[in-house]
């Protein structure tokens, strides 16, 4: 650059002397010529020419250190090259080269001082680009940067003065001084500046951004800062919004987004009302919203009493089947059953011994002491034992009547061999029925409610056929058909609750979440304990901004959004701090009335633009918004350098 800026100068000198010497002889063969000359010099010399030479000269002196050597190097080089052609000593040129820049640069004195601190500027930025640790522009804290770029600048401006005093000691410790001084400020003149272009950018970009999509710009510097502070970006801003569904709102992503819809929410007005109706109007759909869901992912909710009641009928229609059987059925010999259960009685006490007399007993004709070797009489005695079983919790009165059915029901097997056909009938309908009261209990986390794994197994286990069962088993279906059934009690009885109803259906931990898939499929299950989630932030979006929750932090984001906020009163202050405390409330009530009567009306159009972007009432636009505006500006690379340059340079092109 330095070479560049000095050929330049030098061809300009020699432009100018050339034409010099030419004026200079037209007016030694025409002596009238010389005044008129005289004028036309001047007014060359204000004119363009006159502005060129005196930037181009100009701009090469401001160079630190090399541009008096770089200007003294052209106007030396000018005179030589003139010699050659007119005649005249390399003196003489030299002086009217030296005279022409000075004449120039008084007729042009703002071109002047502007090519020198262009000069300056230019010769210092890439001394600072190429060392910027020396230049106090490169990492640390503020007092070593500022420490390196002081020692560097002194350096600097001492040799730059030193260079153009020709040696003076005066003028160089006062250059040195100078550089000293402006390089020490260097570092944070640089950062204020770099601050300053900073939020240009940013507040350039919030409003054509704000524009495009049609809020205010204020209200997107809230939106902005507020999603920064709740650590989200654009993106997953648009991200979990989609996540949580077209009813989800802004509000909902994080607690500055919900502090500042608070502060609206309790601040009269406009934006006021749109933030309540909003979350009114939503919590009103929120039932609609579960039960839709649930019905689209579960299946309608069944009717546990009827359905019941068809197996209990089913079952009853089973009794012909069961006729058709014993008409084919002979006598049959219940000996060996008797001596057996009599054999227990004998070693047997308490209640599994008098559980066994009461089935002994049975096996007789009535009213008398003789067995009796009617099928139906062992039939109706192995139903019977069905009946104690579904009321007995003694495990060993378990044990010995489920022994004694087994025995009954071979001897039943071996006398009425179609009746097994009828029984895997009966059997299924019951198993059925057990498994739709056992649905009901696997959301409970009591002691009766099945593990994840172990529902699981009853699952694979009841898809099985049983006996002589054809086919798939029921069982599967009606365990979910119980659950479905229990969730719409739930639904039904904490309608209100949403937080209620995350705990019973979807719990505390993954076990009710891995039930759900098991008994409905993992994806089905999945998008139901999705819109539950959703469910409760959205009401604890309505419950932290429009409830007493996050008093102090609501309090904060009204006053910073301009709102009049809940604040400490005259009443309060006189509490606190006597008559002089109230008497200072009263004072600053009355400040903060007028400040409020002088704010601009744009104030509530900028809470109203706010509020409808906290809740969604434009919800894409606002993404686009977010996105347009982008994250927090970043100083362009050439401010701080740019800002040492001025200041460093500044000695030098200051003269």
């Amino acid at each position: 650059m330095a070479d560049d800026l000095k050929e330049l100068a030098k061809q300009e000198m020699f432009r100018r002397l050339a034409a010099a010497e030419k004026q200079r002889r037209l007016a030694q063969s025409h002596p009238s010529f010389e005044e008129s000359q005289k004028l036309i010099d001047q007014q060359d010399m204000q004119g363009a020419n006159g502005a060129v030479g005196s930037a181009l000269t100009s701009v090469a002196d401001g160079v630190p250190v090399v541009g008096p050597m770089m200007v003294d190097g052209a106007q030396r080089g000018a005179a030589a090259l003139s010699s050659l052609i007119d005649g005249e000593s390399y003196d003489t040129n030299l002086k009217q080269a030296q005279g022409i820049t000075e004449e120039a640069n008084k007729a042009h004195p703002v071109i002047h001082k502007a090519g020198e601190v262009t000069g300056a500027v230019g010769g210092t930025i890439p001394l600072v680009a190429a060392a910027p640790a020396a230049f106090g522009a490169g990492g640390g804290s503020l007092l070593a940067r500022s420490l390196f770029s002081a020692v560097s600048g002194g350096a600097l401006g001492g040799t730059d003065a030193a260079v153009r005093s020709g040696g003076n000691g005066d003028d160089t410790r006062r250059g040195a001084m100078a550089g000293l001084i402006l390089g020490a400020a260097g570092p944070s003149v640089a950062d204020l500046v770099g601050k300053g272009v900073k939020s240009l950018i940013e507040a350039g970009r919030n409003r054509l951004a704000a524009r495009a999509a049609g809020i205010d710009p204020e209200a997107l510097k809230f939106v902005r800062r507020a999603v920064t502070d709740d650590a989200l970006d654009p993106a997953m801003v648009q991200q979990r919004l989609t996540d949580m569904g077209p009813d989800a709102m802004l509000a909902d992503l994080g607690p500055n987004l919900q502090k500042q819809a608070g502060a609206l929410a309790a601040t009269p007005g406009r934006g006021q009302e749109i933030v309540r109706k909003a979350l009114l109007d939503r919590s009103k759909g929120a039932n609609a919203r579960i039960n839709a869901t649930v019905d689209d992912n579960f299946g309608r909710a069944p009717l546990v009493s009827a359905l019941d009641a068809e197996a209990v009928h089913n079952q009853g229609a089973l009794s012909p089947a069961y006729r058709e059987a014993f008409t084919r059925a002979g006598p049959v010999d219940v000996t060996p059953i008797a001596d057996d259960l009599t054999r227990q009685i004998q070693t047997l006490r308490g209640d599994p011994q008098r559980a066994l007399q009461r089935v002994r007993t049975m096996l007789n004709r009535f009213g008398a002491e003789e067995l009796d070797n009617n099928p139906q009489t062992m039939f109706q005695t192995r139903q019977a034992i069905d009946g104690m079983l579904s009321t007995e919790a003694d495990p060993k009165v378990i044990a010995a009547l489920t022994d004694a059915r087994q025995m009954i029901d071979d001897g039943l097997t071996r006398a009425v061999p179609n009746i097994k056909e009828a029984d895997a009938s009966f059997a299924e309908l019951a198993r059925q029925r057990e498994a739709l009261n056992r649905g009901q209990q696997v959301l409970e986390s009591g002691k009766t409610a099945p593990r994840p794994a172990e529902l699981a197994n009853e699952v694979a286990q009841g898809a099985n056929p049983q006996g002589m069962q054809i086919g798939p088993s029921a069982v599967p279906l009606r365990l979910s058909q119980g659950a479905r059934a229990e969730i719409d009690r739930i639904l039904g009885t904490k309608a209100n609750d949403v937080v209620a109803l995350n705990n019973l259906i979807k719990g505390q931990g993954d076990w009710n979440r891995d039930r759900l898939a098991t008994l409905f499929g993992q994806d089905k299950a999945d998008r139901v304990i999705k819109v539950l989630e959703n469910e409760r932030a959205f009401a604890d979006t309505a419950n932290t901004v429009t409830r007493n929750s996050e008093t102090a932090a609501r309090q904060a984001a009204q006053s910073e959004l301009g709102g009049a906020g809940v604040g400490f009163g005259a009443e309060e202050a006189f509490k606190a701090g006597g008559v002089r405390g109230a008497a200072r409330a009263v004072a600053l009530d009355k400040a903060k009335k007028v400040a409020a009567a002088l704010l601009p009306q744009s104030g509530d159009r900028a809470r109203e633009s706010l509020a409808s972007t906290l809740v969604n009432q434009n919800r894409d636009a606002v993404i686009r918004a977010l996105m347009a505006a982008g994250g927090p500006a970043q100083v362009p690379a050439l401010v701080n350098p740019v800002v040492k340059a001025l200041l460093l340079g500044s000695p030098a092109g200051a003269r």
